[in-house]
């Protein structure tokens, strides 16, 4: 308790002295006791402990849950790919021999050069004939020879396209009834020729779409008509026919702009080696101008295209001089190109010439006028494709001609044998259609058909008929490949619904029509191909044997048979 008393006096002393102005120092001494606790050892020797605890298992439980996943896979047609080391062997050339019943050779000649990207040429020749006789009428054998040469040369951006061509055939007015052989063969016989040419120049380009593309084409041609009769000799028809024009085409945007211009002549004259006769031999000496232009303008999107245009002919001399035609067609796409409806007008001038006339029925008269055929066509329809292997075309059509050249039986100048050429304007509606079935290379099968409602403009006996023309026409054509050995081609044509003018030298008939029957005609052809140069081929011609009548008068061949070889080199 003293100490206690002692250390206060002290603390307060000392907090007076600070305060003071003057420090005093002070010491204390004093006694203290310091208690030491006593020391032991401890006796417990250190040791380690080992215990091992024991981590809880931790356990995860999978749920059972199922996903029902399905897969469909998509059939791939497998690609078919021809691997080959090198490219196959081409041979440029080939020689097709043959004969057939009536007496019938057969000639084919072809050769053409190998690969090149900047020439190609060739040259083909081909000659058939026949000396059998048709029984019954007077003798029909003939020839008919033609040939052709022609080039394709390239160069950076232009091609030149020259071809010459040339035709030689003879043959009999057979139309006349001869049962015991009185005509002799070298009698009603006749021969035409024909030799022409043709060039064209154009540019190409494959790499800006937006380029003028342009041709600049011209051709000519003479016909020539040989009267082996000795009564008409010197009668002969001889025709000259020119033509030069141009076609470009030009893309702009969504647009493509077309035009098309040419200038055609033709010149036809006929017996100017005597001018002695007046009837029925009055010499002909007539000149055509043609001057056609076409303008058209295509506008497409994504599933439809329109073409409109105007087609202009100027025609002289002719009774209308100017003929001009709207150019318009619309089409339109439907599920991808499965269906096509279509709607259009389109038409022009069709200039004829001897040669046309006389290919188109060689046994007309030589001294015949010409005019050109002026058309007008209303169309509409639908085509498409229903698989990748069919095809269709329906379509209805309504014709507006003028000056359409009919043939008939002439009795003035012949006994029947030899066909005027008459003119008429008909108005024709047309059903037509087709179906095409293709299995890649290896089966391919056409249908063609159609039906005519004809309606004449003049309608006198001459002129009151469409002759020789068809009501109703198919036509059926098949290809089939077995094996890249054996080929075979089929087709079958049937006509009917043509009328003659038979009537018309009748003095008994009631009508001045005639009907000439149905035409039915079916061909039939085998090729064997034992190698890539050598062939053999069998061809069987009007397997129903029918002698139908092409033009009145005049029967065709019955059942034939032809048959040869072919060979590359």
């Amino acid at each position: 308790m003293n100490k206690v008393i002692y250390l206060s006096i002290l603390l307060v002393t000392s907090f007076s002295v600070i305060s003071q102005e003057q420090p005093t120092t002070w010491t204390h001494t004093m006694l203290g006791e310091r208690i030491i606790s006593p020391a032991y050892r401890i006796t417990e020797n250190p040791s380690v402990i080992d215990t091992i605890i024991p981590s809880p298992t931790v356990q995860y439980p999978l749920l059972n849950r199922k996903m029902e996943t399905k897969i469909t896979i998509l059939d791939i047609e497998p690609a078919k790919i021809k691997i080959v080391e090198k490219l196959d062997k081409l041979y440029p050339g080939y020689v097709r021999l043959g004969i057939g019943n009536y007496s019938s050779p057969l000639g084919e000649f072809y050769y053409n050069s190998m690969r090149n990207r900047k020439v190609n040429y060739g040259v083909a020749i081909k000659h058939n004939s026949s000396f059998g006789d048709i029984k019954g009428y007077a003798p029909s054998s003939f020839d008919n020879t033609s040939g052709r040469v022609f080039g394709d040369f390239f160069t950076r951006e232009f091609r030149f396209q020259p071809e010459f061509n040339y035709l030689n055939h003879g043959y009999h007015f057979y139309g006349i009834q001869d049962t015991i052989g009185l005509i002799s063969t070298d009698s009603l016989r006749n021969r035409v020729q024909s030799v022409g040419g043709s060039f064209r120049f154009s540019n190409y380009t494959s790499k800006d779409s937006a380029h003028l593309i342009y041709s600049i084409f011209t051709h000519y041609n003479y016909f020539h008509e040989f009267q082996r009769d000795p009564d008409t000799v010197g009668y002969n028809g001889k025709n000259n026919q020119f033509s030069i024009g141009t076609d470009m085409r030009y893309k702009f945007k969504k647009n493509i702009f077309n035009l098309t211009f040419d200038i055609n002549y033709n010149q036809y004259n006929y017996n100017q080696a005597d001018t002695s006769f007046t009837i029925g031999y009055t010499p002909i000496e007539q000149k055509n101008w043609l001057i056609h232009l076409r303008p058209t303008i295509s506008t497409y999107g994504k599933n439809w295209k329109v073409t409109y245009g105007v087609d202009l002919n100027i025609d002289t001399p002719a009774d209308t001089v100017f003929k001009v035609v709207p150019v318009i067609e619309a089409k339109y796409s439907l599920f991808n190109d499965m269906f096509i409806p279509y709607v259009g007008i389109d038409g022009g001038v069709k200039q004829n010439s001897f040669a046309t006339l006389n290919r188109q029925n060689e046994f007309m008269l030589t001294g015949a006028r010409l005019h050109n055929t002026r058309i007008m066509n209303f169309y509409g329809g639908i085509k498409g494709t229903l698989s990748k292997t069919i095809s269709f075309n329906a379509r209805v059509s309504y014709k507006l001609i003028d000056n359409l050249p009919l043939f008939v039986n002439d009795t003035v100048l012949s006994d029947m044998y030899r066909f005027r050429v008459i003119y008429n304007d008909i108005n024709v509606l047309t059903f037509d259609g087709s179906f095409s079935y293709q299995s890649g290379e290896k089966l391919k099968i056409d249908l063609i058909g159609e039906y005519n409602i004809y309606s004449m403009q003049i309608g006198t006996d001459l002129y009151s008929q469409p002759w020789h023309l068809p009501t109703y026409a198919a036509t059926l054509r098949a290809n089939y490949n077995l094996f890249e050995k054996i080929y075979v081609k089929a087709d079958f044509v049937l006509q009917g619904g043509r009328v003659s003018p038979a009537g018309l030298f009748d003095t008994d008939a009631t009508t001045p029509k005639a009907d000439l029957g149905i035409l039915a005609d079916a061909n039939l052809h085998f090729e064997y191909r034992y190698s890539k140069r050598l062939s053999a081929f069998l061809q069987f011609n009007n397997l129903a044997a029918q002698k139908y009548q092409r033009w009145y008068g005049y029967p065709v061949q019955g059942f034939q048979v032809l048959g040869g070889v072919t060979f590359g080199f």
